[in-house]
């Protein structure tokens, strides 16, 4: 597996991936997925030899995101990595391919993002805990679901 930026010639299979996965991450079209891209400090996927396994998009701080999840980060945080969306296909599940996203996204701290608290998404609220995430709001969304605000803070080392 090989983690690398998302090319254009990736961009239908990750709409694809995105449009399978809606319990978790928003919808989106081709234009917006495009402009998300464009305007992304990290759009990374997980490659097998030319088969996308999934995907990851942050947003770096003071962009033009149009997102009232960022908007809710940018009011508290002077930096962060804003985790936008994150995709693993279904074929490609227990590999460790959100781990290895995770470990490429969270070299840019602090990292924010939320997850589904009502109704609860489960396995994402504990993958995060076990990663060491800190729940620190919550927001209700249009959709009438709620979701817990996130953030992950470490400490840097000096080498």
């Amino acid at each position: 597996m090989e983690i690398r930026t998302i090319r254009s010639s990736d961009l239908d299979t990750v709409l694809t991936l995105n449009q399978g996965a809606l319990e978790g991450v928003g919808t989106l079209d081709a234009d917006r997925l495009q402009w998300i891209v464009g305007l992304s400090d990290q759009a990374l996927v997980a490659d097998f030899d030319g088969v996308i396994g999934g995907f990851v998009i942050t947003i770096a701080p003071g962009t033009e995101y149009d997102s009232a999840n960022y908007a809710w980060f940018e009011e508290r945080f002077e930096t962060h990595c804003y985790l936008d969306r994150i995709v693993v296909a279904q074929t490609h599940r227990r590999l460790g391919i959100a781990s290895r996203l995770y470990d490429e996204i969270e070299r840019a701290l602090p990292v924010t993002l939320e997850v589904y608290a009502e109704p609860p998404n489960g396995p994402s609220l504990a993958f995060h805990a076990a990663r060491g995430y800190d729940e620190i709001g919550r927001l209700p969304q249009g959709s009438g679901k709620i979701a817990a605000m996130f953030v992950k803070k470490v400490e840097r080392h000096e080498t």
